[in-house]
C-alpha cells in the first residue's frame, strides 16, 4: 500500500496531506493529539522496564516519533518530563480538574476503569505508577485517584453494572512515595459504603450511561439526595428510602404501597 501511494503522489506525507484538505483539519489534528498522548504515556511507563530501541519500534510509530518530535530522544524527554510531573500535586490536582469524565470529590476523582482512556495524560501515567506497584488488581472497576497524596485505589463494586447501587467489596491502595500496598476487604461489612450517580463514572458512549442518568434524575425528583452525607452507605440509603416511601428496583423509583 505505502508503495502504491508513493506512486500516485510522491510521498506518503503528501497523500495524507491531500486526504487531510478533502477531509477537513479538525478531525486529524484530534486524532494525532490523541494518538501523541497515547504514544507519551506508553513511553513514561516503559522507564518501569526498558524502553524499546528506536530500529524496535513498528515503522507506523517511528513515522509518529517523527511528525510529532521530531526525534526519539526528544519524544523521550517528553516522555520523562510526564512521568516527573505525577510528583507534583499541583498537576495532579488540575488534571483532575480538568477530566471530563469521573466523579470529582474535593479528595480525589473517581472513574470507573473503562473511561481510563479519556483521562488527561498525567492521570494515565498516574495511574500506570500505582499499577506498577499494585499488579493488575482483577476485580476493581472503579479507580480512585487522590487529589492531594500520591495515591491511588482500586475499588471493587459488586455487580457495577446491575446494581444500581453497588456496595464496596473490596480496596487496593497503592500509595507512590513509599511504594506501600493496603488491601481491605468489606464483604464482611455489615454497614459498607454504596455507589450513587454512576453516570457520572463512566464515558458518554458505555452503553449503560443513559441507563444510569435515568434513575438519578428519578431519585433527584423524589429528594433523596438532600442529604449526601447520610446516603454513603447502604444502611443511611434505606433508612432514606423507606422515610420517603420508595424503593429502588431494576435501576427505577417506585412507591411503596400501603394498603
Amino acid at each position: 500500500m505505502g508503495d502504491v501511494l508513493i506512486a500516485q503522489f510522491g510521498s506518503i506525507r503528501a497523500a495524507f496531506a491531500l486526504v487531510r484538505r478533502v477531509t477537513g483539519s479538525a478531525q486529524w489534528e484530534a486524532i494525532s493529539a490523541e494518538r501523541r498522548s497515547d504514544f507519551l504515556v506508553y513511553l513514561a511507563l516503559c522507564a518501569f522496564a526498558r524502553r524499546p530501541a528506536y530500529s524496535a519500534l513498528p515503522t507506523d510509530l517511528q513515522y509518529d516519533i517523527r511528525d510529532f518530535f521530531g526525534s526519539y530522544r526528544a519524544a523521550c524527554a517528553a516522555a520523562d518530563q510526564l512521568l516527573f510531573s505525577v510528583g507534583n500535586p499541583e498537576y495532579i490536582d488540575a488534571a483532575c480538574r480538568r477530566a471530563t469524565v469521573g466523579k470529582l470529590t474535593p479528595e480525589a476523582l473517581y472513574i470507573h476503569n473503562s473511561a481510563l482512556g479519556t483521562l488527561p495524560p498525567v492521570l494515565r501515567v498516574y495511574e500506570g505508577c500505582a499499577r506498577a506497584i499494585t499488579g493488575w488488581v482483577e476485580e476493581a472497576n472503579v479507580l480512585k485517584l487522590s487529589r492531594r497524596r500520591a495515591r491511588v485505589s482500586y475499588l471493587s463494586y459488586s455487580r457495577f453494572e446491575r446494581d444500581p447501587h453497588p456496595t464496596l467489596s473490596a480496596s487496593v491502595v497503592a500509595s507512590l512515595p513509599d511504594a506501600r500496598v493496603e488491601f481491605r476487604d468489606y464483604r464482611d461489612v455489615a454497614n459498607p459504603p454504596i455507589l450513587h450517580r454512576k453516570e457520572a463514572f463512566v464515558a458518554g458512549d458505555h452503553p449503560l450511561r443513559e441507563k444510569f442518568a435515568r434513575l438519578t434524575a428519578q431519585e433527584e425528583r423524589f429528594w433523596l439526595y438532600a442529604e449526601p452525607n447520610a446516603i454513603g452507605t447502604r444502611a443511611g440509603w434505606e433508612e432514606v428510602l423507606a422515610s420517603s416511601g420508595v424503593q429502588v428496583r431494576g435501576h427505577r423509583v417506585t412507591r411503596i404501597r400501603t394498603f
